[in-house]
């Protein structure tokens, strides 16, 4: 009888010890040592601490006090923190204390999308020489942790680094070249919160319901549910157990300097890191809703199968983030696809596809920004390490886009076309002081009445680029830079280079397709 007491004391003990330890004051994982806070806005701090807890918040001048629920949780707002640091932020309850030394205030910037987003600066062109003189403490990021799904391992941590020497080399490139912008241009501190993830689609970045409640955008939800729920979960466990096994022969074959082997494909599941709505619940909302000044983006190349279907996912995925981040009028600045021969195992055309997506996703959404990178592509590899002029014209797009500052930010974009006999008359936008290319323009193709179109020459005149091409006596449509791969070579007097456009409204090869085929 006594074993069973001690026992059960035993138990009651560790159970008060846990349970005590939940109720500790805490704060949001992302409010640690060197964290960086938006100035001049509406800052969310939230935590746990006791049921039904008073709860005060010090920095600056600023004092606010909030109560903690029946479970504990609490949250708040901060308003008007004035740029600068260290500063101290002090959280009290009735038992507890929580004081952080080393708070900064400044401009804060979510880096999302892809691998071209994750492709880290030790990678990236000259990016050993950039990180051997990267000293600025004013710099600071993090980085969320990578977790496929509930119940996988943490892979890191959500600690705040600055970007500098010791740390700097995982940090993605293109987010460090555009912290490193805005810092140089803003002289304050600069924080950057990178959630990433190489291969994702923009589904993976989206709640269930947001995809749901959309016609064009349910099949992708449907698709994946039907295929789940017919694979069931006991294949699906037997798919994972034999794929951890071949995965570990293909490792230790790796290891050992054998190449033949192929890589092998994770089973689509639960597990699976690019299932639809599952890095936005393991990742992204970890961070929600933490307060932002913006957002910047670099994916589309897992979604080209389906651009046609991006020109309502991408809009769709920046409204729920704004919802998300409390912020309807988020900046939302995103990199276009740059040239890429392989982009498609058919060899069809279909980046220009996506890129027209993200075209007109600028175009139609009200405060995005889009940096085209056309020029900056690698014609053999999807991840093209000239990351630097990416990071600073996104930089130069939030000058324009979220600071006002009247600076030139784009390059020409199709305006309208004027077709007399067998020429085409192209104006454009964004010209600035003008039209340029550096050697003949390149890129152009006009097609007549049979919609085959073939290679055109093209020259400046007057701002406007007259086209034409031989055997196209009366020509109907102008494209340029449509392909995946192309060396088009326009642009405007800041050497920002022109967006690739067509003026015709041709069906387009991605058309009607929302699904993936699972295998």
């Amino acid at each position: 009888m006594k074993k069973y007491v001690s026992i059960s004391i035993i138990v009651l003990g560790l159970f008060l010890s846990i349970t005590g330890e939940a109720q500790k004051l805490q704060l949001g994982e992302l409010f640690n040592e060197g964290a960086v806070l938006q100035r001049n806005a509406k800052v969310s701090i939230w935590g746990t601490s006791k049921p039904s807890e008073t709860i005060r918040i010090m920095i600056q001048d600023k004092k606010v006090q909030t109560r903690s629920d029946q479970n504990g949780d609490w949250k708040t707002d901060l308003s008007a923190l004035k740029e600068g640091g260290p500063y101290f932020l002090t959280v009290i309850s009735a038992t507890d204390t929580v004081r952080l030394k080393e708070i900064y205030v400044g401009e804060v910037w979510l880096a999302g999308g892809q691998s071209n987003m994750a492709f880290m600066l030790e990678k990236s062109d000259r990016g050993e020489e950039e990180i051997a003189r990267a000293r600025n403490q004013n710099i600071r990021f993090v980085l969320v942790p990578y977790k496929a799904y509930e119940g996988d391992k943490n892979r890191g941590d959500m600690n705040w680094r600055t970007a500098t020497t010791e740390n700097v080399a995982k940090m993605s490139a293109v987010a460090y070249y555009f912290a490193k912008e805005l810092q140089q241009k803003l002289n304050v501190p600069v924080g950057v919160i990178c959630c990433y993830k190489g291969g994702s689609g923009a589904e993976a970045w989206m709640t269930r319901e947001s995809l749901v409640k959309n016609p064009s955008l349910a099949p992708i939800v449907e698709n994946y549910e039907n295929y789940f729920s017919s694979l069931g979960k006991a294949n699906y466990r037997d798919l994972i157990a034999k794929y951890g096994d071949e995965l570990k022969e293909y490792q230790d074959s790796v290891k050992a300097g054998n190449t033949t082997l192929k890589s092998p494909r994770e089973p689509m599941g639960e597990q699976h890191y690019n299932r639809p709505f599952g890095l936005y619940y393991t990742m992204l909302k970890r961070v929600i809703p933490y307060s932002v000044k913006g957002a910047i983006w670099y994916q589309g190349e897992h979604n080209s199968p389906r651009a046609e279907q991006y020109r309502t996912l991408f809009p769709a995925l920046i409204e729920q983030w704004r919802t998300d981040f409390h912020n309807p009028a988020m900046p939302f600045l995103f990199v276009q696809l740059p040239a890429y021969a392989n982009a498609d195992a058919r060899n069809r055309p279909i980046w220009p596809e996506l890129r027209e997506a993200q075209l007109l996703t600028w175009q139609k959404v009200k405060n995005t920004g889009m940096v085209v990178a056309l020029d900056l592509g690698d014609k053999g590899t999807i991840h093209p390490p000239h990351k630097e002029p990416v990071g600073k014209r996104l930089a130069i797009c939030a000058f324009s886009t979220a600071y006002g500052l009247d600076i030139p930010y784009s390059g020409p974009t199709y305006k309208d076309v004027e077709f007399k006999a067998n020429k085409a008359f192209i104006s454009f936008n964004f010209v600035y002081g003008g039209l340029k290319a550096t050697g003949p323009l390149q890129g152009f193709t006009v097609c007549g009445s049979n919609n085959i179109f073939v290679p055109a020459q093209a020259e400046i005149k007057d701002n406007r680029i007259e086209v034409r091409a031989e055997g196209v006596t009366t020509p109907i449509a102008v494209r340029y830079g449509w392909d995946n791969w192309t060396e088009a070579n326009l642009t405007n007097s800041a050497d920002l280079p022109a967006t690739p456009f067509r003026t015709d409204d041709f069906p387009l090869l991605t058309a009607g397709i929302k699904t993936i085929k699972y295998q």
